[in-house]
């Protein structure tokens, strides 16, 4: 399990980004979808927004998690996806007064139900004759057994009364890479759960693989639902330049053709138009995620990605009026203060930051979390406040133009 929590974890933060560093020098020119604009706010404020951080310590048996997308089931419920979690055991006694190893569970994936009123939240997983387990699992792939792959849940959104979740399949990487991180990113499911209003573990639902060719796109960075059409934010690995691993494109489906599980209909943008072939894909914005968020900006005609860049701990905003933008340049937010934390003499990393807008409470805010991990389960076990998500508040102002 140690070992696990090393690369996974920090696979998913650090790793994550710079694992696909080797596809940088593959593209010499990578096509903006038109220039930048000016930043059309400015930051009023940002302070933290505690009540809603101290929400995930609610749970004695859930120790923390990263991933923390947010999707909202109704009027007063919103679900929570989360990626490599601790749980602590039934079983669990401290050994010499102090938590070890043997104390936790480690699962690649769970979730929570928030009340909105009340802020209260109620954590599931599933169990296996009395031990936790992933709350979703990928079908085996050929050759390889259930346990050597695994889901990352990432952005979603209901639509039909059903429940859209973008998955991150990861798998070991072949012998050959193992030097590196032992784990890739291969490719995106998309799952549709047809009774999201159960509690996550009685969950029913079927999946399809969203159409990623030869990670020319890998669409599982952010979703989101506008007019007739669902668009998928993603990453354009062979575009790569530099530290910018992860630069944004962005493709589409209909509503109905989503719904059918159609996914011969998508279409990218190219820059210019939308295109059905997905090698012509361009980039919208460079300093893209591997994990970010697209919503509309609350009584306001924009909207804004919510994103940490590749390597950096600072949380940055775009704005753009439309899906394909153009997109503004880059508004730093927050500079994260964990990212400064040394545990044991190791760097703690933050990462995965996305907004939440059904916690919005007021027209100028904007309540956007963060993920933190301190990195090997010594680390954890030094510092397990650490790996829970934490939640900001920020306010923005109009510019004057």
């Amino acid at each position: 399990m140690v070992c696990s929590l090393i690369v996974k974890n920090r696979f998913r933060s650090s790793l994550l980004i710079c694992g696909l560093i080797a596809f940088s020098n593959l593209s010499p020119t990578v096509v903006l979808c038109g220039a930048a604009n000016a930043i059309p706010f400015s930051m009023k404020s940002v302070t933290a927004d505690d009540y809603l951080t101290k929400s995930f310590h609610q749970d004695p048996k859930w120790r923390g998690a990263d991933g923390a997308c947010s999707v909202r089931l109704d009027a007063n419920r919103t679900v929570w996806l989360f990626g490599d979690t601790f749980i602590r055991k039934a079983e669990s006694q401290k050994h010499n007064n102090e938590d070890d190893a043997r104390s936790f569970a480690f699962i690649n994936n769970t979730a929570a139900v928030q009340k909105l009123r009340s802020n209260s939240l109620k954590f599931f997983w599933k169990t296996s004759n009395d031990s936790p387990q992933a709350l979703l699992s990928p079908a085996p792939l050929p050759g390889q057994g259930r346990a050597k792959s695994w889901y990352w849940p990432g952005d979603g959104f209901v639509l039909d009364q059903k429940l859209f979740i973008v998955n991150k399949l990861i798998i070991p990487q072949e012998k050959a890479a193992q030097s590196m991180f032992g784990f890739e990113w291969r490719s995106d499911d998309l799952l549709s759960v047809s009774n999201p209003s159960a509690p996550p573990s009685s969950w029913k639902w079927q999946g399809v693989a969203l159409p990623e060719k030869s990670k020319e796109v890998l669409l599982g960075t952010a979703c989101l639902v506008k007019a007739d059409y669902v668009y998928f934010y993603s990453s354009l690995p062979k575009l790569a330049k530099g530290w910018h691993v992860h630069p944004s494109g962005v493709s589409r489906i209909s509503k109905d053709a989503l719904l059918a599980m159609d996914m011969s209909k998508f279409s990218f943008w190219n820059g210019k138009e939308w295109s059905n072939d997905s090698s012509q894909s361009a980039v919208v914005f460079e300093d893209g995620a591997p994990e970010m968020t697209v919503t509309e900006l609350r009584g306001e005609p924009y909207l804004v990605a919510t994103y940490m860049p590749p390597l950096s701990s600072d949380i940055c905003m775009r704005f753009s009026k439309s899906p394909e933008g153009p997109w503004s340049a880059p508004l730093k937010v927050f500079h994260c203060p964990e990212g400064q934390i040394k545990v044991l003499d190791h760097s703690n990393s933050v990462y995965s930051s996305k907004a939440h807008p059904e916690l919005t409470r007021t027209k100028d805010e904007v309540i956007v979390s963060y993920c933190s991990n301190p990195g090997e389960m010594k680390h954890y076990l030094s510092r397990p406040d650490l790996y829970f998500p934490r939640l900001i508040v920020v306010k923005l102002k109009p510019n004057l133009e």
